[in-house]
């Protein structure tokens, strides 16, 4: 046999909801009248004359949210602005050792992550361009690894977006820049290498990576 379960509720926990009283039928019915009264003010005809004129000259104005574009643009600013401000609290230590990279390195590549796992588009794009025209070797620094590198190469570049390219210790090009050098041939032409890519068959291709 199946027996109904019926949970225990002690009497303390008893909802008590309130009652609506109706003793006042016209408070009652009142409360019917007042939502169905601004519901038909706010979707109905106006009440005046006077009102419908000053309706349809009034202009329909619409709250303009900012484009997340701008929205962007702006948060990248403001890192921009915390990154220079952390470089110069500590522009001594930053720039002892990143000059010396820029002395050490024919070519220094300030980007966002590193060339196989570039962080931004404008970082992917910038390590295949160097890769086509055989822009090697060169060297990467990861400026997200820290806020005072990208203060650093900003400071020093002139440019707030990067990636920042450095060839014998001084600026190149940003993306934009090395963009512009690649489709003219000026790229592969300064900074390229023949000697690196493939020959026979598979002349002037690419060569082969090996790990």
């Amino acid at each position: 046999r199946l027996k109904t379960f019926r949970p225990r509720v002690s009497e303390q926990t008893h909802l008590r909801c309130p009652v609506l009283s109706l003793s006042s039928s016209s408070s009652f019915a009142a409360m019917f009248r007042r939502p169905a009264l601004q519901l038909a003010r706010a979707v109905g005809a106006p009440r005046t004359a006077a009102s419908a004129a000053r309706r349809a000259q009034a202009p329909r104005c619409f709250a303009s949210a900012a484009s997340p574009l701008e929205a962007t643009a702006k948060l990248y600013e403001e890192v921009v602005a915390k990154s220079v401000k952390e470089y110069q609290a500590n522009q001594k230590e930053v720039s002892a050792d990143l000059d010396a990279e820029l002395a050490s390195n024919k070519m220094v590549l300030f980007m966002e992550g590193t060339p196989d796992a570039p962080r931004s588009e404008a970082s992917m794009n910038t390590v295949k361009m160097l890769t086509q025209v055989q822009a090697v070797p060169f060297v990467s620094v990861d400026v997200l690894a820290h806020p005072s590198i990208l203060g650093y190469t900003v400071t020093k570049s002139q440019r707030n977006r990067g990636p920042h390219l450095y060839v014998n210790g001084s600026f190149y090009a940003d993306h934009d820049g090395l963009l512009a050098k690649f489709n003219t041939g000026e790229l592969a032409k300064s900074i390229g290498t023949e000697g690196t890519k493939s020959s026979g068959v598979f002349g002037g291709e690419l060569p082969i990576a090996t790990y």
